[in-house]
């Protein structure tokens, strides 16, 4: 139970942390970048039309800031930080993804601890109650936890509980405690198994909602990029739109002008 509140502490005091960078964040103050010198205006433009001026010029690097929504949300669903580090967010990229691997982590642990407790229960069972193991499934392991043997797990049947199925005269079902603390001890130990393994579905739902929270902060760190760009994309009356590409045989960014009258 330690162990569940405190992994429950760590990963929702990373979530909160990492929502009030993102608000920090939002709310510094920013510095707009110097503006790039103006292109040539065509003659077209001088003349008032409405066409467009395209303008190609070869580059290697892509233009800052032009970042696909989509994108951003998919490697956010699929490793919550992706996306932020995609944003060039780099900070809560960081924070989202030490929250998943501390998730994942503690998931792993849950899950080994469990197994382990599991073994021990049923090699306990075997050792002091003469239980045989194979091919017996949880209810019957909680039925041994709970009678001292079959048939006293029968005789309560009978009276409280009609409609449950008796356990056959088969040795195979047979089980006999030496002592009530034996029993007892096995209780702790099966208890102990299946905590962990709770603890771990917990955590699936945890790794969802880290999921969610980034996707949510993923939309927003993204929106405010494009808003950025696209403040840095009108000069007075004249409009730019710019295309990159980086790969290919041509790399380049083609930069269109319009002037709106």
């Amino acid at each position: 139970m330690m162990m569940r509140r405190l992994t429950n502490i760590f990963v929702w005091a990373c979530l909160l942390w990492a929502a009030g960078i993102s608000r920090a964040e939002d709310m510094a103050p920013r510095t707009p970048p110097l503006a790039a010198p103006l292109p040539p205006v065509s003659a077209s433009l001088a003349r008032g039309d409405t066409e467009p001026a395209s303008l190609d010029m070869s580059t290697e690097e892509s233009q800052e800031g032009q970042v696909s929504l989509k994108k951003a949300m998919i490697l956010s669903f699929i490793l919550p930080g992706a996306g932020q580090y995609y944003a060039d967010s780099r900070f809560k990229g960081q924070v989202f993804m030490g929250v998943e691997a501390a998730i994942w982590s503690a998931f792993i642990g849950y899950r080994v601890y469990g197994g382990w407790k599991k073994d021990d229960y049923q090699a306990y069972a075997a050792a002091h109650a003469g239980v045989d193991n194979s091919g017996k499934n949880e209810e019957f392991y909680d039925w041994v936890g709970f009678y001292n043997n079959r048939e006293e797990f029968n005789q309560f049947g009978r009276l409280y509980y009609p409609d449950r199925a008796y356990l056959p005269d088969n040795s195979s079902y047979d089980w006999q405690w030496q002592s009530e603390k034996d029993r007892l001890t096995f209780k702790e130990l099966k208890d102990a198994s299946e905590t962990a393994f709770r603890n771990s579905t917990f955590l699936i739902g945890l790794a969802i909602a880290n999921r969610v929270i980034a996707g949510i902060d993923t939309y927003r760190t993204v929106k405010a990029a494009q808003a950025r760009v696209r403040s840095l994309t009108q000069i007075g009356p004249y409009m730019f739109a710019v295309k990159t590409k980086v790969f290919g045989d041509n790399p380049g960014i083609k930069v269109t002008v319009t002037r709106k009258f």
